[in-house]
């Protein structure tokens, strides 16, 4: 949706019924730390549509800078690095009007999200789905996985400690393959699955000669194949959920990618990415689905996520019902926000490095599973030193030793065979699209 445009609808048969309540899930591409002029377009749209917004799902680069060590943290040029508006919502200041999740991307305050890898409230209405994630919104399945794909560190594990270096703030937003290999083990049905990344081929499910036409840079890669992330399409070849939503391109474009079925029924997902937050850009669209369980307005955890957390990172492994016990029936996520650092508003400025956040450390104890964020006086987890992380001197494929905690030798069970994003060219990974709109701020 152009901003203050008239309001664009993507019906959804998800659920049959009669007259089923139904709700409404306003879906925005790049963030950028412009929550204050998001949420004021939504207001908009509610006072002149009549319109109620239930959810706001936010693809990426949402940029959670709570002060100036958190934006020295965000790999972009000086000039561009501002601290927004956010700050405002996690001092208090101001409360966010809309339940909001969101996934990181490749231009993100990466000190705070490293305090949340299995997600958390980053403020008070405002969700991290973590490196990945799924939870549960009126019934709805919604998954996620946060950054982008880059080849030389998709195999290695998150071993990036606060304060990042040069290098380090880059690798720290790399998708990895534990984590890609986590959700591939979801069996059940999700509803919503979004990224910052465009899954590899999405392209060839949708207007192509428009989005070339649109983004003339695009076409080369897009005739090598190599426009999008390969794990991303595998996932969605695996998870097939209903919807798909990217950003990072900064491009509105629509797809619907077939799978194949037993029988003659076909499953289709319908894929939309969407531009950045800036006036007479396609940045938002208000999604229409019916309610499953209208009955919550609360945030739940996943009982299968749980369960595949716990089975791959476990100190104590636990049953299906063993976690309901614990985290009880409704799986409902508490609202334990706390602020764990000072902020822009606040006069102090002894700000620590990093912080070890509340929510992880109960999370973690409550599931019987290594928390990857303990005290580097505890943790022989090394800091990579900058030929280590600069994807320029890593040679792809050679096999590396696990990198010292604990849960990373619980995550060696997964699947270690290369997947199929081995036959990407490896230079793709380095030379993400040529993109105007994102040049002067993106990795090259």
């Amino acid at each position: 949706m152009r901003s203050l445009s008239p309001v664009k609808k993507i019906s959804s048969s998800l659920y049959q019924g009669n007259n089923p309540k139904k709700m409404k899930i306003a879906i925005e591409g790049c963030c950028h730390g412009e929550l204050d002029k998001i949420y004021e377009t939504l207001a908009h749209i509610e006072s002149t549509k009549g319109v109620k917004i239930d959810l706001l799902i936010c693809c990426g680069d949402f940029q959670a800078a709570r002060n100036q060590i958190d934006l020295q943290s965000m790999q972009v040029p000086a000039k561009y690095r501002k601290m927004q508006s956010f700050h405002k919502y996690y001092s208090g200041q101001k409360i966010a009007p809309i339940m909001t999740i969101f996934v990181g991307g490749n231009h993100e305050s990466s000190t705070y999200l490293w305090e949340l890898p299995f997600g958390g409230w980053v403020c008070p209405n405002i969700y991290y789905l973590g490196h990945a994630g799924i939870i549960s919104y009126k019934g709805l399945r919604i998954g996620g996985i946060s950054g982008i794909y880059n080849e030389h560190h998709y195999y290695l594990e998150h071993f990036e400690i606060p304060p990042f270096n040069s290098a380090s703030c880059r690798s720290v937003y790399h998708t990895r393959k534990i984590d890609v290999d986590k959700l591939k083990m979801i069996k059940k049905p999700i509803d919503i699955f979004f990224s910052h990344d465009w899954p590899l081929g999405i392209y060839n499910y949708g207007d192509m000669a428009e989005l070339i036409r649109r983004k003339p840079f695009f076409k080369q890669e897009i005739g090598r194949n190599l426009l999008g992330s390969p794990c991303g399409m595998e996932l969605l070849r695996h998870l097939r959920p209903s919807y798909w939503f990217s950003a990072h391109l900064h491009v509105k474009f629509p797809a619907i990618v077939p799978h194949e079925c037993n029988g003659n029924k076909i499953k289709l997902t319908k894929f939309l990415a969407l531009d950045k937050c800036l006036p007479n850009r396609d940045f938002l669209q208000i999604l229409e689905i019916v309610e499953s369980s209208p009955s919550t307005t609360d945030l739940s955890y996943d009982l299968e996520w749980l369960t595949i957390l716990n089975s791959t990172h476990f100190i104590e492994k636990l049953s299906e019902n063993d976690i309901v016990d614990i985290f009880g029936n409704d799986l409902k996520i508490p609202k334990n926000f706390e602020r764990t650092a000072p902020t822009q508003l606040d006069k102090a400025i002894n700000v620590a490095p990093y912080y070890e956040n509340l929510q992880t450390i109960l999370f973690c104890k409550k599931l019987k599973i290594f928390n990857p964020c303990i005290s580097r006086d505890t943790c022989n987890k090394r800091t990579v030193n900058e030929s280590d992380a600069n994807p320029e001197k890593i040679d792809s494929g050679v096999e590396r030793e696990n990198i010292a905690c604990p849960e990373t030798f619980r995550e060696s069970d997964l699947n270690s065979k290369k997947s199929q994003c081995t036959s990407l060219n490896k230079n793709s990974c380095l030379n993400n699209s040529i993109n105007p709109d994102e040049i002067a701020i993106d990795e090259v």
